[in-house]
């Protein structure tokens, strides 16, 4: 009895998935009449909504997450009736109607929406998104099935007698929620850990640029231009969670037609962050009147808000703080040597400082002495060691067009395989030096002071003679 009882429910099973398979394919395949299949790739996408502005709206329905309902009044505000007791955030609502107006879609079905297209595209006959504008157009959009293995969805607007496959990004973006009428993040990444490109302007000259390399513990960042160096990590992502965390704090005007008024025709500043998926801009104008708040558009669009001084006060940064400024980056365990030969003025002084480092232990060496294992001298060496890594860019500027003289050579040898690294400072004027390393101009200059100065500002010298003085070599 029990394996009868389990042959009639797999029977019953298989008939299921059998009805559900050939359903699915009558919508799927049909292409008799009107009943329109599945579009190819190469059919063209049209407007959802029939409207190019959002000054066009005039209400705007939607209870397929939350329930909304927005109306404009005369003098251009909107007004919630079913979310009355919260302070709308303009902002947050024109972005959102911004997103509705650009909804894409292809036509799979042209003709009247009967019970029997409704039935075959299941579309929704409780939920929809109901636009009307200010003429009395009405567009009511509603959902059905999902199409089999892809994020896209069938939806009918019956004014329009039409069907339409719509991808799911679309199908969001135009479905408000009680979070539009909140707030809007300027930046919206699915994964800020993808981006992979910044591209800053200000005044509309390119700025700066940097790219990032991914690997499957980490994210790095080069700098491209003004010069192709290694970013500061740190610095780059703590700029990113600061950008991807910015909210605008005021809607001012809707479809701009002269950005020229709020600065925005040639923004201070303006930002592009690529991923994977594409890229998102913020442009930064003149700050308002009240001071506190810069006028700014973003994603494309001409939609006019503000936001907060204090959460783009990274646009103050100058290149050098984006970049690793250390000419020479490697860490002192791969070196077999260094050399420094410096004629700085009345300065003429060479040295060397060698490693020998294994497993669990170390040897270091002063001119091809040996140090002794003695912590005070330990520390003033590697304090030594950290002044000399100190040749760092402080300001960047053309190539001079002849060397000064040569105030400062510092020759790196590699352990593993002898490679030679060779950074060089000569004069620029009395208090720089223009940075190179092996031979290339590295795009700025560092100070004098980083060779002339005291031990307790990490100068050359200053370490050189703490380092003397505390071996007893003095």
């Amino acid at each position: 009895m029990k394996q009868y009882k389990l042959t009639i429910i797999s029977l019953i099973v298989i008939a299921v998935v059998l009805v559900g398979f050939f359903v699915v394919s009558s919508v799927m395949d049909k292409d008799d009449g009107n009943e329109v299949a599945v579009p190819t790739k190469d059919i063209e996408t049209e407007s959802v909504f029939g409207f190019s502005s959002i000054s066009e709206i005039q209400s705007y329905e939607s209870n397929i997450v939350d329930d909304i309902k927005l109306e404009r009044d005369s003098s251009g505000n909107w007004s919630c009736s079913t979310y009355e007791d919260i302070k709308l955030y303009a902002a947050g609502i024109n972005t959102a109607l911004s997103s509705v107006r650009s909804c894409m879609a292809a036509v799979v079905y042209q003709g009247e929406i009967t019970d029997e297209v409704i039935k075959n595209y299941e579309i929704s006959r409780t939920q929809h998104i109901k636009v009307t504008l200010k003429d009395g157009t009405v567009y009511t959009l509603r959902f059905g099935m999902q199409k089999p293995g892809e994020a896209m969805y069938f939806a009918a607007v019956e004014e329009k007698g039409k069907v339409y496959l719509i991808n799911s990004t679309y199908k969001n973006a135009a479905t408000l929620t009680k979070e539009n009428l909140l707030y809007t993040q300027i930046f919206s990444f699915n994964d800020k850990g993808k981006i992979k490109n910044i591209e800053v302007h200000k005044k509309g000259e390119m700025f700066m640029s940097l790219t990032s390399k991914f690997t499957e513990e980490s994210r790095t960042w080069t700098m491209k231009y003004p010069l192709e160096r290694p970013c500061d990590d740190s610095y780059v992502e703590e700029v990113i969670n600061s950008v991807t965390s910015i909210f605008t704090a005021e809607y001012i005007e809707g479809d701009c037609e002269d950005l020229s008024k709020y600065g925005l025709d040639n923004p201070a500043y303006f930002l592009k962050l690529t991923d994977n998926k594409g890229s998102q801009t913020l442009s930064i104008g003149n700050r308002i009147p009240e001071g506190g708040q810069f006028y700014c558009v973003f994603g494309g669009d001409n939609n006019v808000f503000t936001i907060a001084m204090e959460s783009v006060a990274f646009t103050d940064d100058s290149v050098i703080k984006y970049m690793n400024a250390n000419i020479f980056n490697r860490m002192y365990t791969v070196l077999e040597s260094i050399k420094v030969e410096i004629t700085c003025g009345d300065i003429n002084e060479n040295f060397t400082m060698g490693f020998d480092i294994w497993e669990d232990g170390e040897q270091l060496y002063f001119n091809g002495n040996p140090l002794a294992d003695n912590n005070a001298t330990i520390k003033a060496f590697r304090r030594l060691n950290t002044a000399v890594y100190s040749l760092d860019l402080v300001g960047l500027e053309p190539e001079p067009e002849t060397k000064g003289e040569l105030l400062i050579r510092i020759t790196y040898t590699m352990s593993a395989d002898g490679e030679v690294v060779v950074v060089e400072g000569y004069r620029n004027d009395e208090t720089t030096m223009s940075l190179y390393e092996n031979g290339k101009y590295c795009g700025g200059y560092d100070y004098i002071r980083q060779i002339t100065g005291e031990n307790n500002s990490y100068g050359i010298m200053g370490t050189l003679e703490n380092f003397k003085t505390t071996s007893g070599m003095k």
